[in-house]
Order: structure tokens, then sequence, then C-alpha cells
């Protein structure tokens, strides 16, 4: 029986991308199915080129890529809600559409607004990709809108459940990705007279995937005496510094954004993939090597790491810390590369069994399409009219709460920068909260010297006229005495990591209380709180 029609959006376009391949795969099976599906496509962002992905003629594709990308426009959506109105309605005929938003806040401030002019016409599932405080923030902030709730692994699923109160816990669904998995995998040559054959898929992204530290592995490899090659698969904003690290290394490949069916190619040649990331939901391109048994080399992650590969098995998990970076971690993946070398073939073998077991795109198809079939009969939910539905306020607008800023943060802010008077500041954080705070910063901030930011791609640039530094920066002690978050929804991920600054003899500063429970951002208080050293 054919399921509600599904309208996934996808706010990066067809760009490298698990959720995209996801995406493409699950559309691509529920029309052969006989449902209807659509995707929206939005211009990628800078630096992920759009790519072709093999489509069903029957997949409706809506294509917005002559708009601003969605993620340049924070609380601005009113351009793109009637094309996806135009879409729900091309979608849908007799029964509501059933709309997927994505990744980022404002995709679901979109469906916010569409389901209070076309509340019988919508139905709204959250998919829950990455295990991160944002995605659940995310869920939780439009929990009112949401019919059903999608976590792809146990950890996020786990999770989801304490973030939620009890009432909702029967929309939550647990349903792991799923791809077509060959019957056998293919044979690989015996290593005797060849190379190693290394192999990454995916975002060339540094604050997530730290793909830098690919090449000091290869290094690492080549001291130890390990004929290796290794082909880097993808594009994204770390693309030129690892091209530029790779230089002169003659055994590693760039081999730019490449289609499924070329990263299929290779990974059915290459013996070892690898995958050094900081956090990860459910890697679809760690599946996608398990199905073609190329053996899948793993950050021990808290999150799906643990669901894809029985360690010493069907993979391995490297030990590692968000914090590990470059040649520390190269050397421990390269340990893995060494223990994986004796036993290859068994490896191989039960790492394709295992996507068998675990990810077929016929069980995934089969739980969407049950999904789909209960939530189209669940009443209607249209975002309260007394709530904004847009996630992010307008930079400089520090008086209005949003999905990243709650109310109060600008005199929260305010009276820490007056508490602070005399010291020297680092402000760690240059994303939508900081943003958002824009005109307290630019009022108050006198004694701030820098901003300093986990992403790589930001370290060296200026942000209203103060330099982006990384929170490892050496000269950070002779620059500041103090640190102050600026951030709500990863506070608690921040201060976990606070001795980064604290050994350094800096005194950290938080805006907001914090449930240690739950690792959510309580409701403000009005007294900022102070991390002392031990």
């Amino acid at each position: 029986m054919p399921s509600s029609p599904l309208l996934i959006s996808l706010p990066n376009g067809l760009s490298t991308s698990g959720i995209t391949s996801w995406a493409v795969r699950l559309a691509n099976t529920l029309v052969a199915r006989g449902s209807k599906a659509g995707l929206i496509l939005h211009a990628p962002p800078p630096h992920h080129a759009p790519l072709h992905f093999p489509l069903d003629p029957r997949v409706r594709l809506f294509d917005l890529s002559h708009l601003q990308p969605l993620s340049q426009t924070p609380g601005r959506v009113e351009r793109f809600i009637p094309h996806y109105r135009d879409a729900i309605q091309a979608l849908a005929s007799t029964t509501p559409a059933i709309l997927s938003p994505n990744l980022l806040g404002d995709d679901y401030a979109i469906a916010a607004a569409l389901s209070q002019s076309l509340p019988d016409r919508l139905r709204i599932v959250g998919w829950l990709h990455n295990d991160i405080p944002y995605e659940y923030h995310l869920q939780r902030h439009y929990a009112p809108l949401i019919s059903a709730f999608v976590p792809v692994s146990q950890r996020i699923h786990a999770t989801l459940l304490a973030r939620l109160p009890a009432s909702r816990h029967s929309d939550i669904h647990r349903i792991p990705y799923g791809l077509d998995i060959p019957r056998l995998p293919t044979p690989r040559p015996p290593l005797a007279g060849r190379p190693l054959r290394l192999v990454y898929s995916g975002r060339l992204d540094e604050s997530q995937k730290r793909v830098l530290c690919l090449p000091y592995l290869s290094r690492e490899l080549t001291s130890r005496g390990i004929h290796h090659q290794l082909a880097i698969l993808g594009d994204g904003p770390a693309a030129a510094d690892l091209a530029r690290l790779c230089a002169g290394i003659d055994h590693i490949h760039l081999c730019g954004p490449c289609t499924p069916p070329q990263v299929q190619s290779i990974l059915q040649r290459a013996d070892i993939f690898l995958l050094p990331s900081r956090h990860e939901g459910l890697s679809v391109a760690a599946i996608e090597a398990l199905a073609q048994g190329c053996v899948p080399i793993l950050t021990s992650l808290a999150s799906g790491s643990d669901e894809l590969v029985q360690p010493s098995v069907s993979g391995f998990l490297v030990p590692s810390t968000p914090d590990d970076q470059g040649q520390p971690l190269a050397l421990a993946m390269a340990d893995a590369v060494c223990h994986a070398l004796p036993n290859l073939p068994a490896l191989s073998q039960a790492a394709h069994a295992r996507a068998q077991s675990l990810f077929s795109l016929a069980s995934h198809a089969d739980a969407v399409e049950a999904l789909l079939r209960n939530v189209i009969h669940s009443p209607p939910r249209p975002w309260p009219t007394s709530q904004p539905c847009a996630f992010g306020g307008h930079p400089g607008q520090s008086h209005a709460a949003s999905g990243s800023v709650p109310e109060g943060a600008a005199q929260r802010l305010t009276d820490l920068l007056h508490s602070l008077q005399g010291r020297r500041l680092l402000v760690h954080g240059t994303g939508r909260h900081t943003l958002e705070l824009a005109g307290t910063f630019a009022a108050h901030g006198h004694n701030i010297v820098a901003f300093t930011d986990d992403d790589p791609a930001k370290h060296n640039t200026r942000l209203w006229g103060w330099p982006v530094l990384s929170p490892h920066d050496p000269t950070l002690p002779t620059l500041a005495t103090d640190v102050i978050i600026s951030s709500w929804i990863n506070q608690a991920a921040i201060l976990a990591r606070r001795d980064l600054y604290e050994r350094h003899g800096l005194q950290v500063h938080a805006l907001y209380p914090h449930n240690t429970s739950t690792n959510e951002p309580e409701a403000p208080a009005r007294v900022s709180q102070t991390t002392q050293r031990p």
C-alpha cells in the first residue's frame, strides 16, 4: 500500500553529504514502491559544490538554488515559504503531505509558518541525524509542530527520550539508515605485491570530520614501512588546507566530489575506510563502506560508532576526544591500521555481513512507510501564533529571544561584561548566539581582545574588527585573563572542555545555568555563573 507523499528538504542541496545520500535513496525507493516523494533543493553553501546523484525520474524536484543559501539568511525565511507551499500543493492531492525539514532551525521555521496556513495539508517529521546539542534543542524547540521524531541511532534515541516529556515518547521512532547491500563483497587481491588501499569519503570539513589528520596518518604509515595509497573523496571548506598538507605526498589522491556510483567503485577496491570525526549520528559513509566489505576505522564516539562495527571483528574504534587533532590522532589511527593488516579478509567478510544484518534499504523503507502511514492519521499541529516561527534572530537584534538566544541574554551579557571591567576578555564562539548579540558586544565590549572558535575555517579571520583565534593558540595566556562562553545551546559541551583555558590560568565564565542531568540549557536566571579553578 503506497504511503503518504514525503517531501524532504535539503538545506545544502545535492552536495556531498550522508544526509543527501539518505534522502535520495529513500525518495528513489518510495517512488519505486508506488508512493510519492519529492526533494526541495536549496543552494549549497560556500565550498560545497552541487553533485550529480542518480534520481528516479518519478521523484519530484523543487529547485530553490536560485535563492540565497538558507544557512545565510538567519531568521529571514519569508522568501522560501511560497516555494515550499507550491511543492506541498504539487505533491499532495487527497492526503496531507509529510514534510521532513533537516539540519537547520530555519528549515523548521519554514515548516512552522506553513503549518499555520495549511494545518490540514501538512504534517512534520523531525529526523535527528547528529548527536549534538543543537539537534536536540531544535527538536525540543519545535516539538509542538512535530508529529513524529526519528532518531537514527540508539544513542540519539535514548538521549531524545530524556529530553522530551513522557507524553511524547510514543512519537519517537528509531529508524537506522539503509542502503542496497550486494549479496557478496568484492574480493580484494592479496596485499603481497600491491599497496594497502585506504579511503576517506565525505565532506572535507575539519570542525566535525577532522580531515586534516589524514596527511599526518599517511606520513606515519610511511614511517612504519607500510606501502599504501590514500584516496580522499569529497569537497568542503577544508579542501584548500587539505591540499596544502597533501602537497608532495605522491600516494595521496585528492579525488574531489564523487558521485555515488564512483564512491561505490572506489570502496569495492579499497581495504580500509577512515573516519576521524569528532561527532557523528550514524555515518552513512561508514555504512557504505561496510556494505562493500571495506573495513571501517572510526573514532570511538558516544553515538553511532559502536552500532556500526564490532571492534576487532568488523572494524576498529580508535579512542579519541573532541580536542584530539593532527598528529596525535593520526598515531592512534595508524595503530588501528596495523592491527587490521594481518586479518583483512576476515574483517572484510564480517563488515559486509554486519551491513546485511543491520542496514538493508528494504528494512529502512518498510519502517519509513509504516511511520508515514501512522503520521498521516495524527492530528494537525499548527505552530502557535503567539511564538515567532523563525529559529534565528537577525544580527544585532539582541532584545529579541530566538531559538539560539534566550530571553534576557543581552542583559546577562551586559551585566557580565560590566562585572569584568579592567580584565582582558576572550569570547569563545562566533556563531549564531554571538551574531545575534552583536549590539551588546559593540556597546559594552571595550575590554574584549579577541574571539576564539573551534572551527579552523574561522581562525585568523576577523569579526567586527576583533581577531578570531584557535582555542589552542599558545599566545592566548599573554592576551587575556578571562574567557566568556558565547553560546546557549552548546554551553555544556564547551564548559566540559574549559581546562583548555583554565590550565593556562584563564578564568572561564558561562552566561546561563546548566542542567547537568540532561545537558540541556536551562531557562536563564539573573546571575551569571563563573567556573572557579580547582
